[in-house]
C-alpha cells in the first residue's frame, strides 16, 4: 500500500548518512518514485534535516564543563624609580558546577534532537501529500487533453464523411460547420487542457527538483485500500510528526523547570596560586655569603588557596524560573490541543474522501455510463435519419462534460486521500 512507502520514506530520513547517498533514480515509474525523489532533493526539507545536526552539535556543546583560569601578574616600582620592589604571582581558579547543572542541561538539549526528527517527519509527509497532489492533478489535465484530442479526432473523421455527403447532396451544408465550429471548440478546450498540463508539470517538478531531462511517469494513481477512520486516528495520535514535537516540547520544558532551578544556585570556584615578593630596605646594609656589604633585601614566597562563592538568594533567578513554567505550561497546552483536534482533522479528511469516493462512483455508475449508451442510441437514430446531427452534438457535448467531471473526482478521490494520509501522519497499516 501506498501509505506504508510513504512511512518507510519518512523514517529513512532519521538517518543522515542515507539521506546523503540518496540521487534521483534514472527512470521515475509510480508516484512513490516521485516521493522518493523530492525527499531525496527538495532543498526545503534539505534545510529541515540540518537542524538535527545543529541540534546534536548543541547538545555536544551543553555538555562542555567550565573552563578554567590561568592568571598571571606581575608589579614592579622601577619604572617610577623604587628601587627593589618587585612582586610576581600566579594564579588558577577552577568553576565547579553544583546541584547537577549539567546533567540537566545536557538533558534539556537531547529534546532538541528528536524535535528537529519530528519536524524533520513532519516535513516530509507534507511534502509527500503536496508531491501526490501535484501528480493528481498532472494525471488529470493529461486525461483531458487526452480526451479532447480523441474528441477532435473522432469530429474530424466525421466532418469528412459529412463534407462528402454534402457533395453528393444527402445532407445540408450546415451540418459541415456545425461541426467545424465544434471542432475548434474542442481545439481551444485541448490548448487550455495543455497549458494547465505544463503549470501542472512545472509545479510537480519544482517539488521534487527534477530538471528537465527527466520524464514524469504516465501512470494511473493506485487505488486506495480501505481503512477505517478508527485505526486513522490511532496512527495519527501515535505517529504525527507535529505531535511527537509537541510530547517533546513539554519534556523540554520541564526539564528547564528544573535546570532553572539549579541555576538559580550559585556555582563554586576554587583556586590556588603562587606570588613572589622581593624588598629592599632603603639605608640598611649587611654582608652576604660571599662577605660582600650589599643593601638588606627581603624574599618572600607565598602560596595561595581559596573558594569564591556568589552570594544569591532566592530571588536571583525566580524569573528564569517563572518563564521556565510558562513555557511549560504553554507546551502542555499545546500538546492538548493537538491532541483533541487530530482526530477532528482525520475525521473531516475522512469524510471528505468517502464523500468524493461515493461522488465518483455515483458518476460513473449513474451518469457517465448512461451517457455514453445514450450517445450511441442518438448516433445510430442520426445515422438513420430519426435525428439530426445538432441533436447528437448536444449529446455528445453532454457526454464530454460527464467525462471531465469524472476526471476531475477522479483527482479529487487522489487528493483527499493524501489529505487522509497527511493528517494521520503518513502511516498505514
Amino acid at each position: 500500500m501506498r501509505g506504508r512507502s510513504v512511512f518507510f520514506l519518512c523514517a529513512v530520513l532519521f538517518s543522515a548518512v542515507l539521506l546523503r547517498g540518496q540521487q534521483t533514480p534514472s527512470t521515475l515509474s509510480t508516484v512513490d518514485d516521485l516521493v522518493r525523489a523530492g525527499i531525496a532533493n527538495n532543498k526545503d526539507l534539505a534545510a529541515v534535516r540540518a537542524r538535527i545536526a545543529e541540534a546534536k552539535g548543541v547538545t555536544r556543546q551543553a555538555g562542555v564543563r567550565p573552563a578554567p583560569t590561568l592568571g598571571l601578574n606581575g608589579a614592579t616600582g622601577k619604572p617610577l624609580g623604587t628601587i627593589g620592589e618587585e612582586q610576581y604571582s600566579a594564579e588558577y581558579s577552577q568553576p565547579v558546577e553544583t546541584f547537577g547543572k549539567r546533567g540537566k542541561r545536557i538533558r534539556v538539549a537531547e529534546f532538541s534532537i528528536g524535535i528537529a526528527e519530528a519536524d524533520l517527519q513532519q516535513s516530509s509527509t507534507q511534502l509527500a501529500y503536496e508531491i501526490t497532489a501535484a501528480y493528481a492533478a498532472v494525471c488529470a489535465e493529461r486525461h483531458k487533453l487526452k480526451l479532447q484530442g480523441d474528441l477532435i479526432g473522432l469530429n474530424q473523421d466525421t466532418l469528412r464523411l459529412t463534407e462528402a455527403r454534402v457533395k453528393e447532396g444527402d445532407v445540408a451544408p450546415l451540418e459541415a460547420s456545425l461541426l467545424k465550429v465544434e471542432i475548434s471548440r474542442a481545439e481551444v478546450s485541448r490548448r487550455s487542457a495543455q497549458g494547465r498540463l505544463t503549470s501542472a508539470e512545472l509545479e510537480l517538478r519544482r517539488l521534487i527538483g527534477l530538471d528537465q531531462s527527466m520524464r514524469i511517469p504516465d501512470s494511473d494513481i493506485p487505488a486506495q485500500a480501505p481503512t477505517d477512520s478508527n485505526t486513522l486516528k490511532r496512527d495519527a495520535l501515535a505517529n504525527r510528526g507535529d505531535l511527537k514535537t509537541a510530547r517533546l516540547e513539554e519534556e523540554q520544558e520541564a526539564a528547564g523547570i528544573d535546570l532553572a532551578k539549579a541555576e538559580a544556585k550559585p556555582d563554586v570556584t576554587l583556586s590556588a596560586g603562587y606570588a613572589r615578593q622581593d624588598n629592599q630596605f632603603d639605608g640598611l646594609f649587611g654582608f652576604n655569603n660571599s662577605g660582600v656589604l650589599s643593601p638588606l633585601r627581603d624574599r618572600d614566597d607565598i602560596l595561595t588557596f581559596g573558594v569564591s562563592i556568589p552570594l544569591r538568594t532566592s530571588r536571583n533567578g525566580a524569573g528564569n524560573v517563572q518563564a521556565a513554567a510558562a513555557r511549560s505550561a504553554g507546551a502542555r497546552l499545546r500538546r492538548e490541543y493537538l491532541e483533541r483536534n487530530i482526530p477532528l482533522e482525520v475525521e473531516a479528511a475522512y469524510q471528505r474522501w468517502r464523500a468524493a469516493s461515493e461522488s465518483l462512483q455515483m458518476l460513473q455508475s449513474g451518469v457517465l455510463d448512461p451517457s455514453t449508451s445514450n450517445l450511441s442510441v442518438i448516433r445510430e437514430a442520426y445515422k438513420l435519419g430519426q435525428l439530426r446531427l445538432l441533436d447528437v452534438l448536444n449529446e455528445q457535448r453532454k457526454l464530454v462534460d460527464t467525462q471531465l467531471a469524472y476526471i476531475d473526482a477522479q483527482a479529487d478521490v487522489a487528493r483527499t486521500w493524501a489529505e487522509v494520509e497527511r493528517v494521520a501522519g503518513g502511516i498505514h497499516p
